[in-house]
């Protein structure tokens, strides 16, 4: 995870650790267990006490030790707080911006992660309009009564108010009837900043208002900040705590309506709402969680725990998981300083199993208890989990903490874990819940769970450009693992590397490269033995986007179907950079009933001269890319820049019947 400004943290550690007496019932994920007995999540009792913690985060007093302290003991702790209110909004016409849900219709458009749970992306659909954010406007489109009608630009607004007064990057958007939502981060305000439109029945946008969330940078180069459940906003936050005392501000919301200043706000949480580090932290960020119901005027219920800056976040329809590195002073702590590593000999390299040792945290959307337990192990991303079927699996990669050689594969696991081993008291899960699978042959991990399964595969290096003319063609394995028979795990070839992994249907799709002769895509059929259905070339043309929603799956009633994900001529952009802003165009990948593949070629962007008068003013680089198929009622359409293109299969090839230049003049 790479954030566009990296906050320079130094910090002490403190420990604290609290224990209390074992349930006398019996326990029946006991033997998920290892035995050691692990501290019991607490809340900071008092400001008195989080203030205390914060000012023991003096830099020159930053200490390692060689060994880990022992274990606090083991105390019976007094009940825990109760959850504070949530945060009000500052006056009485705080209900002048509720986002409300109307009766207008939200069709899914995106490739979400989990059914359910929608994710703040660049391009929504409220009725028959899509509504898309680029340059840090948000444009209507009317799509029209059908497949083929024109499409009009319906409006146009820019999301800030001001060129000077305007947040740094708007980067998601969310919808919930004729409302939209777009998440923004603003480096004056040191906030993620919310703001509210609503569209009209003819298309029309204005603004209603907007929030400020105090926080760092949200930005992820592959996760998404905001997501929506129903109507309860979730929104994942970190806020450095390296100033210790001095430089500590309870995170706030705060409102303004229309395009008026906003107010001083509410803090949106208190001491007593921080779940306290049960050992020593190097560095330490507060991790905020907020559950938001949009019809409350984002009357907030956030959770925060303290931990160190590496994370992982992942949403279910029922509850939120977040994944941070252990503290030390843990029966499982981390060696910070290194002062255990041995000698290597030549060739090899050290690996820190303590880097590997973390906790993973439950939190019900529902506001139910939250647990943890311990883990060893770490997630490439958000896709190594999956919640379902009231358990929580993941796929972590884990050492041993030894020498080993530079370019060996680090072993994988897949943990599984039912919901209910998450409790207040932190236990560790013992070796022999991991389940382990085959290493991948490269250095970077591609994985998803794809309903009963999850598959997964890599490729040689940390990026995803295509292999130069000197090297030999590429060959990968690719794992297909049945999750509750990680044992029968089925290894299979693909005749290129695997740089995504994406969910169609039941199966599933990888794309990746052979040779520098163009993308190569498989189809995985999951059906019965897995088995790599069919594979196609497109010749010459090079993959742009990394992001998952640059991906889309439309799969027919009959199973047949279409892929679309963004390409370019241009081999040098294969590598996917993440501020990348130019414009790709939508490569469409047809397949039938027995899953064999087909190009059905490309739709493309103009020539890209904005209309007379069009020019970028703000958040002009397009950190979530810029390109999107989009699959609705029966339509194919593609987001390209400011280009929208509707197509249509034609004797299985894909072919322009509109387009609509967003830079033009709206059609009022």
């Amino acid at each position: 995870m790479i954030a566009r400004i990296v906050r320079s943290a130094i910090a002490v550690t403190l420990l604290i650790a609290a224990g209390t007496a074992e349930s006398a019932r019996t326990d029946p994920n006991a033997k998920l267990f290892d035995g050691r007995a692990g501290p019991v999540l607490q809340r900071f009792t008092s400001e008195a006490a989080f203030r205390r913690y914060l000012k023991s985060l003096v830099p020159d007093r930053r200490v390692y030790e060689t060994v880990p302290p022992p274990p606090a003991p083991v105390v019976a702790p007094a009940a825990p707080p109760p959850p504070s209110a949530p945060a009000p909004m500052a006056d009485k016409s705080a209900g002048a911006i509720v986002v409300t849900g109307s009766r207008v219709a939200n069709p899914n458009i995106t490739n979400n992660q989990n059914v359910g749970v929608d994710e703040g992306g660049i391009v929504k659909q409220i009725g028959n309009y899509l509504v898309v954010l680029q340059d840090g406007r948000v444009f209507s489109v009317d799509l029209g009564p059908g497949e083929g009608a024109p499409l009009r630009l319906a409006d146009r607004i820019d999301v800030y108010r001001s060129e000077e007064k305007a947040a740094s990057w708007y980067d998601e958007m969310l919808v919930l009837g004729d409302r939209i939502l777009v998440t923004a981060y603003n480096y004056n305000e040191e906030a993620s900043e919310i703001t509210v439109l609503r569209m009209a029945p003819d298309g029309r946008l204005r603004r209603e208002g907007r929030y400020l969330i105090s926080s760092n940078d949200y930005y992820s180069t592959d996760n998404y900040a905001t997501r929506l459940i129903g109507d309860t906003l979730v929104i994942y936050t970190p806020v450095d705590l390296s100033d210790g005392d001095q430089g500590f501000k309870y995170p706030r919301v705060r409102r303004a309506d229309g395009d008026g200043e906003a107010d001083r706000g509410k803090a949106l949480l208190s001491a007593t709402d921080i779940y306290a580090p049960p050992g020593k932290i190097d560095d330490p960020v507060l991790h905020a969680v907020s559950f938001c119901p949009l019809k409350a005027g984002l009357q907030c219920r956030t959770t925060a725990f303290v931990g160190p800056e590496m994370r992982e976040f992942y949403l279910s329809p029922t509850d939120a998981f977040l994944w941070i590195g252990a503290p030390s002073g843990n029966p499982w702590g981390i060696d910070y300083g290194n002062m255990r590593r041995k000698a290597c000999r030549a060739g090899e390299e050290w690996r820190d199993r303590g880097a590997d040792a973390a906790l993973l945290y439950k939190i019900p959307v529902s506001g139910a208890p939250i647990g943890a337990v311990a883990v060893e192990g770490v997630p490439s991303d958000q896709f190594a989990f999956d919640a379902a079927g009231g358990h929580l699996r993941a796929l972590l990669g884990r050492v041993s903490g030894d020498c080993a050689p530079y370019d060996a594969a680090k072993p994988l696991a897949l943990l599984d874990v039912p919901l209910s081993a998450f409790s207040a008291r932190i236990r560790h899960i013992a070796p022999a819940v991991y389940a382990p699978l085959p290493p991948i042959e490269g250095g970077q991990l591609e994985n998803r769970f794809v309903g009963d399964w999850l598959v997964y595969g890599g490729r040689t290096g940390w990026d995803s450009s295509a292999p130069d003319d000197s090297k030999p063609p590429v060959t990968t394995s690719l794992y297909a693992v049945p999750v509750a028979r990680p044992w029968a795990t089925t290894r299979l070839t693909i005749p290129h590397n695997a740089i995504r992994i994406e969910r169609t249907g039941n199966d599933a799709m990888v794309s990746g490269y052979r040779d520098a002769k163009g993308l190569s895509i498989s189809y995985v059929s999951l059906a019965g033995r897995p088995r790599i259905a069919s594979t196609v070339l497109l010749a010459s043309r090079f993959e742009s986007e990394g992001r998952s929603h640059a991906f889309n799956a439309w799969v027919r009633p009959d199973d047949s179907g279409l892929l679309g994900l963004p390409t370019t001529v241009r081999e040098w952009r294969s590598g996917r950079g993440w501020s990348d802003s130019n414009a790709s165009a939508l490569s469409f990948i047809g397949f039938d009933r027995a899953k064999q593949l087909d190009p059905a070629g490309e739709l493309v962007p103009g020539d890209g001269k904005p209309a007379n008068g069009y020019a970028c003013a703000v958040s002009c680089i397009d950190w979530y890319g810029n390109s999107r198929p989009i699959f609705t009622g029966g339509r194919i359409l593609a987001l390209m820049g400011t280009d929208l293109v509707e197509g249509q299969m034609d004797k299985g090839r894909i072919r322009e019947i509109g387009r609509v230049d967003l830079t033009g003049k709206p059609r009022r």
